[in-house]
Formats: C-alpha cells, sequence, structure tokens
C-alpha cells in the first residue's frame, strides 16, 4: 500500500487551536441547544437538586466518548491497541488502529459517539425536562470533544473511496492499494 496522505494534527491545526474550538464550539452550542430547550420549559420547573449526577456524567463523559469510538471496530479488534489507566484522578481510555482498515468504517468509529450521546442526552433532555439544563450542558460538552473527530472527518471524505486509514503517534495515513 502507498501514502495518499498524511494527517498530522499537530503540525497542521495544533493542540491549541483544537482546543480553542472545540470551547468555542461547547460554547455556542450550549447557547443555541439551551436558547431552544428554554422555548419549552418554564424556568420555574427547572431542579438543581441532582448537581451531582452533573458532575458524575462530565466525570465520565470523556471516557465513555472513547469507548464507543472502539464499538464499531470490535469485528476487528485484533487490528486495534487498546490502552485504559488515570491520569491524576481522571481515568484515561486511548485505543488506536494500528493496521489497517476501510475508510467507512474508519468514519463509523469516529461518528458513533457522536450518535449515540447525542440520541441519549436529546432524549434525556426532552423526557426529563425539569433536568434540561443538565443534559444540555453535557450535550454542549460532548460536542465540544467531537470537533477533533468531525476535523478528521472532513479531512477523510476527500479521500478515494476504497482506500484505507491507519493511526500513529501524531495523527494517521490515508493509505491507497499499489493497484488503483
Amino acid at each position: 500500500m502507498n501514502c495518499w496522505k498524511s494527517i498530522n494534527f499537530s503540525k497542521q491545526y495544533g493542540w491549541p487551536r483544537i482546543m480553542i474550538l472545540s470551547f468555542l464550539t461547547m460554547l455556542l452550542s450550549f447557547t443555541v441547544i439551551y436558547t431552544f430547550l428554554s422555548v419549552g420549559v418554564n424556568p420555574a420547573k427547572l431542579y438543581d437538586d441532582r448537581y451531582v449526577w452533573l458532575f458524575v456524567g462530565i466525570f465520565i463523559i470523556y471516557p465513555l466518548h472513547k469507548m464507543l469510538h472502539f464499538l464499531p471496530l470490535m469485528g476487528h479488534i485484533d487490528k486495534v491497541k487498546f490502552s485504559m489507566g488515570p491520569y491524576k484522578f481522571f481515568p484515561i481510555v486511548s485505543f488506536r488502529v494500528i493496521e489497517p482498515i476501510h475508510k467507512n468504517l474508519f468514519i463509523l468509529a469516529l461518528l458513533s459517539p457522536f450518535i449515540i450521546i447525542t440520541t441519549c442526552l436529546s432524549a434525556g433532555a426532552l423526557l426529563l425536562e425539569h433536568y434540561a439544563h443538565y443534559f444540555t450542558i453535557l450535550l454542549s460538552l460532548h460536542i465540544g470533544l467531537c470537533v477533533s473527530d468531525f476535523i478528521s472527518i472532513k479531512n477523510i471524505l476527500g479521500s478515494p473511496n476504497r482506500c484505507f486509514i491507519e493511526e500513529n503517534e501524531d495523527g494517521y495515513e490515508i493509505l491507497v492499494s499499489k493497484e488503483q
């Protein structure tokens, strides 16, 4: 296989830039989502007695997000290097595709946390309207986490249809077979 394109996040975008973009996306998404939800929810009906659950949600949303990336790749477990451990007091989950996988499977792996968590948190906000503000905070936090995934998807969508993706320490490589 030949390398069609190599994406290096630290060189191409820079982690500070991605973090700022993620933070701004978080703020914008909270503003937009809460504005739409506040139309249907009376602020007097909002409860703030379950704030511990909000902090638990904030604490587990990142590891859950990372584990849901792995869900579509479970059939290809031999192509994935998985590691988990604490960083100070925060649980860190990481995995990396060490052997090439198809472009569509990689895109599905990038989109799966966004689809699943966004659906669950949106349903929670609509069904438990007394705690809609908690779900909105968690949803906007999660949308901010998804920014790097969306940047990756943007880079991959322009690649040839029958290509493969392999991750490395700095980003990933888009590979095409020699016959193409």
